[in-house]
């Protein structure tokens, strides 16, 4: 058996028991994961730069919010829930990205942590 002969038909072996995988009452889908796995290499990009716009947003969102704070001006509950998970959302961001410049919004993130333990504390939200 040739070497051309051999890929041929391992080829065709590999075709035909992943195929019979697929249709297998299991639930595996070889194709699927497969597919999956292409897809994620190829928006590999692409997701990258939509996680980082996320973590902008994020942070310009903290700024402003810690600016409103700033000027006294009172927030609700979920409205500081909403940021607090932005905060999250952003420094989980910057952990996982050192080069991502993060010097931004260091003291805003700790201003609204700490304004938002002490509405806690007094319970004195909007």
């Amino acid at each position: 058996m040739s070497m051309k002969e051999f890929v041929e038909t391992g080829g065709s072996v590999l075709l035909i028991v992943l195929t019979l995988v697929q249709v297998a009452p299991i639930r595996i889908n070889p194709w699927s994961a497969i597919a999956r796995t292409i897809g994620k290499a190829l928006n590999a990009d692409l997701n990258e730069k939509m996680d980082a716009n996320e973590a902008k947003t994020a942070r310009y969102r903290i700024l402003r919010f810690d600016d409103e704070i700033r000027h006294k001006m009172r927030h609700s509950k979920e409205h500081f829930d909403q940021i607090i998970e932005d905060v999250d959302t952003y420094e989980r961001y910057c952990q996982d990205h050192p080069r991502f410049p993060n010097g931004k919004a260091v003291s805003a993130t700790d201003n609204v942590k700490r304004t938002y333990e002490k509405c806690k504390d007094e319970n004195s939200f909007l």
